[in-house]
């Protein structure tokens, strides 16, 4: 068995990385990833539904919304 990162060092893609998770080869990361706004705007500290839409907020202030609408 190797960790996440050793299996990339060896030059494997993310789909080698992927199946090697699945089938118990890979020891995957312990730290989660963030995603592009989390690197941008913090950590998220609270959501909220308002009409139409759900509003992500981070620890910045920045409120994300997602349109719920038809």
């Amino acid at each position: 068995m190797i960790t996440e990162q050793e299996a990339r060092a060896k030059g494997m893609d993310d789909v080698a990385v992927f199946l090697g998770i699945v089938d118990g080869e890979v020891i995957p990361d312990p730290t989660p990833s963030l995603t592009p706004n989390e690197k941008l705007h913090g950590r998220i500290v609270g959501t909220r539904m308002d009409p139409y839409h759900d509003v992500t907020i981070y620890e910045d202030g920045y409120e994300e919304r997602y349109y719920i609408g038809d």
